[in-house]
């Protein structure tokens, strides 16, 4: 049913929970396990000392911490067929979406935020973009 699962992943607890459910379903299907990480684009006009600072802060963050979670996921459960992670500037939807039509997803499993509703308002939220735009069931986690 599933032979990729994408897992969109941050440092919240509704992101580590979906990762749980994301390797129980990757065991059960044997499917690839994709964990994605996404920053937000950095403007070039900070200058190239200020940029490349804060952008090397963000990836080495985002490489951690995806490393940490493949780690777990390799320790903890041992024969996912397969566990794969990317580390993508931009904006969080478009990054999963992007992704997830590269690799053919055939699922997304990702974790909400409890927003304040005005900003929610405002802004949207990556889960309701998400689920509105992919080409795949995606599954969201509270």
């Amino acid at each position: 049913m599933f032979r990729t699962i994408l897992v969109a992943v941050d440092d919240t607890a509704s992101s580590h929970r979906a990762v749980h459910i994301a390797t129980d379903l990757a065991q059960r299907y044997h499917a690839r396990l994709c964990l994605l990480h996404a920053f937000p684009h950095i403007s070039e006009h900070l200058g190239s000392p200020t940029y490349d600072r804060i952008v090397q802060e963000y990836v080495l963050d985002g490489q951690h911490l995806l490393e940490t979670i493949r780690t777990e996921i390799v320790e903890e459960v041992g024969d996912v067929s397969e566990v794969d992670t990317q580390l993508i500037e931009g904006a969080p939807a478009s990054a999963i979406l992007d992704v997830a039509e590269v690799e053919h997803a055939d699922l997304i499993v990702m974790g909400t935020r409890s927003h304040h509703q005005f900003m929610h308002l405002l802004m949207g939220s990556v889960s309701t973009d998400v689920t509105r735009k992919a080409h795949c069931p995606v599954m969201v986690v509270h």
